[in-house]
């Protein structure tokens, strides 16, 4: 009976790969995760549009969600401001509405910077994020 091998290059290859998911995870794990909270938040806005006709209404109700998420504290040259993790503008957000069949469809892209761990660096990531809605009435 041979004696045993000790570490092999099996063992390595699993090693490298559980090191390197977890580095990902540590370094894109909160972006993700942030994703899925705007794409709840646009599930929302897409099922508002069933009795909100105002897409002005539905721009506010998704940028103040965005802002109770995601807004933090940073200071600024000594100067404490108030920043949102992700980066949205309202023109990044597109609501569009077809007749027949009645139907609403929404898109915001952003943009979310990360930090690289050990090695000081910054990533920017973009997202584009889609919701839909049918807004034909409902038969009973």
């Amino acid at each position: 009976m041979k004696a045993p091998r000790g570490i092999t290059l099996v063992t390595l290859l699993i090693a490298l790969a559980v090191t390197a998911g977890l580095f990902w995870i540590a370094t894109f794990g909160q972006a993700y995760w942030d994703n899925i909270e705007v794409n709840n938040v646009l599930k929302q806005a897409a099922n508002m549009c069933y009795r909100e006709h105002d897409d002005g209404n539905i721009r506010r109700f998704v940028f103040r969600k965005l802002h109770e998420l995601f807004d933090e504290q940073v200071e600024d040259h000594g100067r404490i401001v108030t920043a949102m993790r992700i980066e949205a503008d309202p023109d990044d957000l597109r609501i569009e509405r077809s007749q027949v069949p009645a139907y609403v469809n929404i898109w915001l892209t952003y943009n979310r910077t990360v930090k690289i761990p050990f090695a000081g660096g910054t990533r920017t990531v973009q997202f584009v994020d889609h919701a839909e809605q049918d807004l034909s009435p409902v038969k009973w």
